[in-house]
């Protein structure tokens, strides 16, 4: 890290060269998670001290500027005995990405084997997920490591809809959680990730975990899945609480499909991805959804970005959309796999080919669509268990695979245009 900009306070660059080096590196990124984090902090520790006693630990929680006593409450947090601790506010953008900028820089300067990082609002942390996640890259030599966990039908939503399906789809990895939130990866790939030029984006914020995703898929490292059971963490109302997370994560998803455009227009189908450590389907605690405010948000949005998406969608699909706006009362709303793959694609298309369009304007657009889609799911699937219900998305990943085709066309075409100086309407 020595010929470029440290993201390090100075006591932290001196705590570090104190410590020298390490064999593994938990990273807990925090903001205002007083009433959890100690409970995370305990359980990596006694994880460590139990899967891993003869490597040299570090814990690094990076804290967000909280203003509770996130970061007092983890440096009187104890830990296992010959396990450092340090504690910091990280610089940069605010958000999840630039917490984790820190981590990496710091398992960089450290030159551990394994970087794991888990977040700070966890309920279901137990010890063992130290060794679900690091035993892979330690002694199986997998680069990266993604959560495979049991969440509630409706909990995961961006997941579910967006992120899960296109990660399939484009990348042909049948990655399930590649947005989870806990993930472990080699000491070479948090080198990378740390000198990528990248901070300045939405990757800085909750566009990092597809980001590291997709690049950990398209720069060739290897990739497993660990089974952890259910996750049970702080809940959000995808009505109501998801909105600059999903303009960040599908922002950055689209962003890296024209990086790596080359890569996944070759690819064609999926493949399962290594599962470690696989754990007995459980049923987790439901969460509350909101429908009537999914559906409002839904018909008022796409009413509001009506010429917006006469540019984006294909005449048949805007057909379709607007079928939808005028269902009945009594019609039982549903939005169709095929019609929402198709929606997405046509947005990814306009973000990266539309010309003159705004790419956070594409954004504004598909996000109507997106509280449609949650709507119609959650209505398709209330009197579904988790195992039914989980099929249901799956599907919902091979109906994307189907498609491709149809997003490959349109993304040459509108390419094509653009690069013609006639991009005005891509449809």
């Amino acid at each position: 890290m020595a010929n470029s900009k440290s993201v390090l306070h100075k006591d932290v660059i001196n705590q570090v060269s104190r410590i020298g080096r390490a064999d593994i590196l938990v990273g807990i990124p925090s903001f205002r998670n007083a009433a959890t984090i100690v409970n995370v902090v305990k359980n990596v520790s006694d994880g460590l001290a139990k899967h891993f006693p003869k490597l040299r630990a570090v814990i690094v929680n990076s804290d967000g500027g909280s203003e509770d006593n996130t970061r007092q409450a983890v440096v009187s947090a104890p830990v296992a005995r010959n396990i450092e601790k340090i504690v910091t506010s990280y610089q940069g953008l605010p958000g999840k990405g630039s917490a984790f900028h820190t981590i990496f820089e710091i398992a960089d300067r450290l030159k551990v084997k394994v970087c794991i990082v888990v977040d700070s609002d966890l309920r279901s942390i137990t010890p063992d997920w130290m060794r679900l996640l690091g035993e892979p890259v330690y002694k199986h030599n997998f680069g990266f490591v993604t959560p495979y966990y049991y969440r509630y039908k409706y909990d995961g939503t961006i997941t579910n809809s967006i992120a899960y399906p296109l990660t399939r789809a484009l990348y042909g990895q049948m990655i399930r959680q590649p947005i989870g939130g806990e993930f472990a990866l080699s000491g070479s790939l948090a080198k990378v990730f740390a000198h990528q030029n990248v901070w300045h984006s939405d990757i800085a914020r909750f566009g990092i975990d597809i980001w590291m995703t997709t690049t950990a898929i398209c720069e060739g490292f290897r990739i497993c899945q660990a089974g952890m059971g259910v996750k049970l963490h702080d809940q959000k109302d995808p009505g109501a609480d998801l909105e600059p997370m999903f303009r960040q994560v599908v922002g950055t998803a689209f962003g890296l499909m024209n990086k790596y455009a080359v890569k996944w227009q070759a690819l064609r189908g999926s493949q399962p991805v290594d599962l470690f450590g696989e754990s007995p389907p459980e049923e987790p605690e439901p969460i509350a959804v909101n429908l009537s405010r999914l559906l409002e948000r839904f018909h008022e949005g796409v009413k509001d970005q009506s010429d917006t998406l006469s540019r984006i969608l294909s005449p048949e699909n805007l057909s379709h959309v607007e079928e939808l706006l005028s269902a009945g009362e009594n019609d039982v709303f549903h939005f169709p796999d095929r019609l929402w793959a198709r929606v997405v694609f046509d947005h990814a298309v306009a973000y990266n080919h539309a010309g003159d369009m705004d790419q956070a304007g594409v954004l504004s657009a598909l996000l109507p669509l997106y509280f449609g889609r949650t709507a119609g799911f959650v209505l398709a699937t209330e009197v579904m268990g988790a195992i039914q219900a989980e099929k249901a998305v799956l599907g919902t990943g091979e109906i994307f695979e189907g498609e491709k085709t149809y997003l490959i066309e349109r993304w040459e075409a509108a390419k094509a245009t653009v690069e013609s100086g006639k991009a005005s309407r891509i449809a």
